[in-house]
Formats: C-alpha cells, sequence, structure tokens
C-alpha cells in the first residue's frame, strides 16, 4: 500500500471544505485501508486544532509547523520538515495553491522524484483567479505554473472543475474523485425537533438553514432580501457557521436589519459534530446560493439527512442536483431564488419526494470508503507510471 504524504497550509476548522475533506479521505485511508498515511501543515496563530486531535485519534501521522506569518504562511522550520516526511513516503498529495506550504512540497517533491498530485480546491477556478487578480498573476508567474506542470496529476472534485481549468492547458493527468462523507454518521439521524428545542425561538416554525462559512462569495446578500421577499413570513432561516476573517458578519447582521427580518433570523455560531446534523435534520431546505463553491461538503451533508437543497448554479454540484432531482438550482439572482424558496418552501410533498432520494443518492455517490480505495488505486497508478518513466 503507498505511503502517502498529505500537505495543506491550515488545519483550522473555520478555515471551511479543504481541511475538512482531508480529515474526512484520512481518516477513511487509516481506519479502513490502514494505509500509512501522514500530514504537514503550517498553521497561524491562536488557530484551532481539534481536527488535528481527531486525526491523531484515527493514527494519522500529523506534523504542524508555526506559527506561520505572512501572506504566504512562511515559517523556517517548514521546508526541513517537508524533505524529512518526504523521503519518507511513496506520494504526496497536496491541497491547496497560494502558500509557501505548497509550493515547499511540490518543489521539494519534483526534487526528490517523488510524484505529487495537486488538489486546487476551486482555487483555479476563473473566479477566484479574479480576486486580488494581479498578485496571483504574477505568483502564477514566478511559481505555481511550474509546480502545477510537473505534477503527476490533478486531483478535481468534480467534473466542473476539471472543466473550470482546462483553458490553462495544464499538462499533468486529471483525476476526477469527489469529497465525501462518513456514512456512519448519518445512519441513525437525530431525532427531528432536536435542534428546535435548544433554540426555543424557532418553535415549529419552517426553517432555512444556511450552513457554511458566513463569507461574501456565499451569496448572503442573496439570500437575506430573497428571504425577506418570500410568501411565508413564519419561516426563520438560520444562519450558522463562522465568521470570515475580514468579519463579514456584520455586514450580514446589517443587511438582516435593513430588510426588516431580524425577528426571523437566527445567528447560532459555528455548528460542530452531531450539533449540525441535528440542524440539517429539523430543515426544510438547506440553502447555499453561492457566488462559487468548488464542491459544497455541506449539501452532500445536507441530503445525507434527506433534506432538499436550494444552491446556485455556480456551485459545482448543480449537475447532480439537478439531474437527481434532490433539490432546486438557481442562478444568481435574488427573484429567482425568492421563487425557488417559495415553491419548495410551499410543497411539502415535493420535498418529501427529493428527500427519499437524497440519502441514496449520497451513499452510492460519497462514502468516503469507496472514494479512499479508488484513492489507494490512483496512488498505484501513478507510481506505477513514474518507475515505467525513469531511464534504464
Amino acid at each position: 500500500m503507498p505511503r502517502v504524504l498529505h500537505v495543506i497550509s491550515d488545519v483550522d476548522p473555520r478555515a471551511g471544505g479543504p481541511i475538512t475533506a482531508l480529515l474526512g479521505l484520512c481518516r477513511a485511508q487509516r481506519d479502513v485501508l490502514n494505509q500509512s498515511v501522514s500530514i504537514v501543515s503550517t498553521y497561524r496563530k491562536d488557530a484551532d486544532f481539534s481536527h488535528v486531535e481527531t486525526l491523531r485519534d484515527a493514527r494519522v501521522s500529523v506534523e504542524l509547523v508555526g506559527p506561520a506569518t505572512g501572506a504566504l504562511a512562511r515559517h523556517r522550520d517548514l521546508v526541513p520538515t517537508l524533505a524529512r516526511a518526504i523521503e519518507q513516503v511513496d506520494v504526496v498529495h497536496i491541497h491547496g495553491l497560494w502558500e509557501e506550504a505548497q509550493h515547499q512540497a511540490a518543489r521539494l517533491a519534483d526534487g526528490a522524484g517523488t510524484p505529487y498530485i495537486i488538489r486546487p480546491c476551486g482555487m483555479l477556478d476563473p473566479w477566484c483567479l479574479n480576486q486580488s487578480k494581479w498578485k496571483k498573476k504574477i505568483y502564477m508567474s514566478l511559481r505555481l505554473r511550474h509546480n502545477l506542470q510537473r505534477a503527476s496529476a490533478m486531483h478535481f472534485t468534480t467534473e466542473i472543475e476539471r472543466e473550470l481549468v482546462a483553458p490553462l492547458h495544464l499538462k499533468p493527468k486529471a483525476i476526477v474523485e469527489p469529497n465525501g462523507v462518513d456514512l456512519a454518521e448519518f445512519e441513525t439521524l437525530p431525532e427531528p425537533g432536536s435542534f428546535r428545542a435548544e433554540y426555543p425561538e424557532l418553535g415549529d416554525r419552517p426553517i432555512l438553514l444556511f450552513l457554511s462559512r458566513i463569507h461574501h462569495k456565499k451569496g448572503l446578500d442573496l439570500l437575506v432580501p430573497a428571504f425577506a421577499k418570500i410568501r411565508n413570513q413564519d419561516a426563520m432561516l438560520v444562519i450558522a457557521g463562522p465568521d470570515s476573517p475580514d468579519g463579514y458578519r456584520s455586514q450580514v447582521e446589517e443587511m438582516v436589519r435593513e430588510h426588516g427580518v431580524g425577528d426571523r433570523v437566527l445567528f447560532t455560531g459555528m455548528l460542530h459534530g452531531r450539533e449540525r446534523i441535528r440542524a440539517y435534520t429539523d430543515a426544510a431546505l438547506f440553502v447555499l446560493p453561492s457566488y462559487q463553491e468548488n464542491f459544497g461538503i455541506v449539501v452532500i451533508e445536507a441530503l445525507a439527512t434527506g433534506t432538499p437543497v436550494v444552491i446556485s448554479d455556480q456551485v459545482n454540484l448543480h449537475r447532480e442536483v439537478s439531474s437527481n432531482r434532490i433539490g432546486a438550482v438557481v442562478p444568481t439572482e435574488v427573484n429567482a431564488l425568492t421563487q425557488a424558496l417559495d415553491a419548495w418552501i410551499g410543497d411539502e410533498s415535493m420535498r418529501h419526494e427529493a428527500a427519499q432520494r437524497a440519502r441514496p443518492f449520497v451513499m452510492d455517490n460519497y462514502d468516503w470508503v469507496q472514494i479512499s480505495r479508488r484513492w489507494a488505486e490512483h496512488y498505484r497508478a501513478l507510481l506505477n507510471q513514474s518507475a515505467s518513466s525513469v531511464p534504464g
């Protein structure tokens, strides 16, 4: 079984999808395959290490370097730590793009002749490349394009992500493997009403749930006005998630006040573990109207509880949602979102039918156990490819 080193630049759960997905993959690789799995990551001052504790409990070796500083998250111990780790593995799986950890991992693996895979985590999406556009163009020219072109493979989590990156004309093989969920976590769902019991102000009113980082790209500037316009004025909007570093939550709170829905919007902060599953279970709808979403593991988690979803056509899972009839897909427009919310809140039978399809859809396609087994085959194939390319 190939020995794998994963490299990421942030282990804090508040950083969002990349570390959450890596947590699931590594636990499956250790628990199911008994594979040798290790992680090297930088961390920032005041980081939350709860995911690290979970990984170590699963017998995943985690080596932390930090506190890292500056825009690239640099630290003097990063290079020697990575060099030692790469010497002990067969394959390096790099998650993310723009920090020092990813660059040095690619450079050192290339120098050691060790195959490496890059998961861009949506960061090569045109929307993302247009954020801080000129800085990224310079970085791409000076460092990143070389690292990408020298990779053994690119790891995309959806076909849409692969298609969005195609205009960059990257040479490495494309591997499309989704993120997953731990099906055991969703096998037995909480009793209905358990989340409502924690927040009595919800009563028995219909719940629309937004569970993600409170960040400008998540489309809350669409959701709040759309929610204010829906016909069912008894519904509640639950906004669950950590604030972004720039304090965007205060802007969302101002939107809520401006639209006169302060008595119908509940901010819970970040929900963990079983608490988030209780929220999904009690929600009538899960809503994610993002301007860009590379995957959206929260969409899969909501579906795993049988909760239909309303997402934007910029969430890269939108084809799967539409084709499997497990929710609605809308453009990033307030009126379109309002219409979809009205339609789904007002039609209990449509929600029930979607719920019946949602859980089997997740079980068949997003099981970390099966995904980890496929990754073992991908790693073997890359090692065989690397061995066959060595002269002599």
